[in-house]
């Protein structure tokens, strides 16, 4: 049973579950819209760059990220989670209209209003995570509250792979079940936008006052852009290693799985996923997260190169690995970049956010390599991610190191 961290008074605790099941219901929309990217592939006549058109739709929308994390200044941190959960309704229901006319354009419209809506959930939730509860903590909520979205993307697959029965193969058979269940996720969405206008809001913004950066710009700081730097780069490649599973799984040159025997492998890899970070929740309240994210950094990068040149179960295997290590690398990077932030941890949360970027970019940039050279070998793509990354991370770390020691914080 997993344990919610403390907050620092009881009338924090509310708003606190409320965001970690926001995080649990959006992570559980998403994955469903997920899910479905192989169908709508061939629905669409799509190739493998064109289907990365969904990913673009849905995280062009956090170019807009640094205006909100003006905004909450105005509208304040919970008010920016109802308008969260009010556009994902909206754009979970508007891929319904979408595949009954067979316009894509009207799908990726959907799915724009749905990347909208997750870019203010992140921007204005993850710093409430931070705030709500002890600081030395803060990493471990941002773990556990983005591991929530893992756990309901375990859900999601093995819930597709119950109501859509084996025996309806064709996506055209498919659609009435994906209609239902994005009307259904559609309402329940906009249920939970009220919920969250009613519940008790706390001052969040009082507990960012902080002596060690009392003004100027955040992206002044270098910290914070060593960690757009790494935001945006592993973020493309997770996108892409989500987008790409099950077209790697029943690639005949790969696996060759069935539809359905990808599916349900999906659910194994988000439970591998989910695991990450529940271990990463534990691991990182006892050694220091910067050490703990190389290791995970190094650990991916070994397991998808492995991926790259096996087949058959060993890269099934190998890339489903890769998910336990890079589950842990967003929440963990996100939390070191805002570390001492002070009162320019709103403006830095949304300058952070628009690394979403990344999965706008990236995955579209793999699809055309995977048209190209074939989808295994597209993933060097992330092999040079990981590595990059793992620099960022080490120069933020001496940087850290450097301001401890009384250092000045470097421009």
């Amino acid at each position: 049973m997993l344990k919610i961290p403390p907050a620092d008074g009881r009338s924090e605790r509310p708003l606190l579950c409320t965001i970690y099941f926001i995080y649990f219901f959006c992570g559980l929309t998403q994955c469903f819209e997920g899910v479905f990217l192989p169908e709508f592939k061939e629905y669409f006549h799509l190739n493998y760059q064109q289907q990365m058109y969904t990913m673009l739709a849905k995280n062009v929308p956090f170019i807009l990220a640094g205006g909100i994390g003006y905004l909450i200044r105005f509208l304040g941190y919970k008010n920016c989670i109802t308008a969260a959960t009010m556009l994902f309704s909206s754009g979970t229901l508007l891929l319904v209209p979408g595949l009954r006319s067979g316009r894509y354009a009207e799908l990726l419209l959907g799915f724009f209003l749905i990347g909208l809506g997750f870019n203010f959930e992140i921007v204005a939730g993850n710093p409430m995570l931070s705030a709500l509860g002890p600081p030395r903590s803060a990493s471990s909520r941002l773990n556990l509250g983005n591991a929530l979205g893992a756990v309901a993307q375990i859900i999601s697959p093995a819930t597709v792979s119950a109501i859509i029965p084996v025996t309806v193969v064709a996506v055209g058979a498919k659609l009435p079940y994906m209609e239902r269940l994005f009307i259904t996720l559609g309402v329940v969405l906009a249920f939970v936008s009220v919920v969250t206008f009613l519940v008790g809001d706390v001052n969040v913004s009082s507990t960012f006052r902080h002596p060690a950066v009392p003004h100027g710009a955040a992206w002044s700081h270098k910290r914070v852009r060593l960690g757009f730097i790494s935001i945006f780069l592993i973020l493309g490649a997770e996108a892409a290693l989500f987008a790409f599973y099950r077209n790697f799984l029943e690639d005949p040159a790969i696996a060759g799985l069935s539809a359905h025997e990808s599916q349900r492998l999906f659910t194994v890899f988000f439970a591998v996923f989910a695991v990450g970070r529940l271990v990463a929740s534990w691991v990182q309240a006892r050694i220091l997260p910067s050490t703990h994210l190389i290791f995970s950094l190094a650990g991916a990068f070994v397991c998808l190169a492995v991926a790259i040149f096996a087949k058959g179960v060993v890269a099934v295997g190998a890339i489903t690995c890769v998910g336990f290590f890079a589950s842990v690398l967003f929440p963990t990077l996100y939390s070191l970049s805002i570390e001492n932030m002070g009162e320019l941890t709103g403006q830095a949360s949304g300058l952070l956010t628009m690394g979403f970027l990344g999965c706008a970019v990236i995955p579209v940039f793999q699809g055309k390599l995977a048209d190209s050279l074939g989808l295994h070998r597209s993933y060097v793509l992330s092999l040079v991610v990981y590595l990059i990354t793992i620099f960022c991370v080490i120069k933020m770390r001496l940087d850290t190191v450097r301001q401890r020691c009384g250092g000045e914080i470097e421009t």
